[in-house]
């Protein structure tokens, strides 16, 4: 059946009407759906945890959607674990991109691509992420994610990991 004109037209209206009336959670209610979640994982509510934070990431909440992406990945939801950890670190959240690069290195819910897992890593690093700088520490010290050993790096690392012990970050 052919729609007419009129009626293709009629219906992206009635389309832009429907989701323009369907209100936006404000950051407070985002901000309060990830506490909650926060608060049930805290309490061992892996379900209410999970609930909290879909909500809360599903509107944009960097924080949640890396959450989300954990609590996936350790339960082996690793196609969806990636699909969150990559929302997060596109809004720049240095634990997205850190969670994306873990699931590059390991090849869980992705093409295992130490190339791609190694410029994640690094760029968190160079935001202060702690765990990515002890990665790239051990990864320059004894030839891991596809790299030999390199001194040079490796001094650069350690380097920024004492820097950022002493709060010099």
């Amino acid at each position: 059946m052919k729609m007419t004109m009129d009626r293709q037209i009629s219906c992206l209206v009635l389309v832009a009407v429907l989701i323009s009336a369907s209100p936006a959670m404000s950051a407070e209610e985002q901000f309060d759906d990830y506490q909650t979640g926060l608060d049930a994982y805290n309490v061992g509510d892996l379900p209410g945890a999970l609930k909290s934070f879909r909500k809360a990431a599903e509107s944009g909440s960097a924080d949640a959607q890396v959450w989300l992406g954990y609590i996936l990945d350790q339960s082996e939801a690793n196609e969806e674990s990636v699909r969150w950890y990559r929302a997060a670190a596109e809004q720049g959240n240095v634990d997205g991109i850190a969670g994306l690069a873990e699931m590059h290195a390991k090849g869980e819910g992705v093409e295992k691509d130490h190339e791609q897992a190694l410029i994640l890593f690094k760029k968190a690093g160079e935001a202060g992420h702690a765990g990515s700088i002890r990665v790239l520490i051990a990864a320059y010290a004894n030839g891991g994610l596809g790299v030999t050993q390199d001194t040079t790096e490796l001094a650069y690392w350690k380097a920024k990991e004492s820097a950022l012990n002493a709060g010099d970050n």
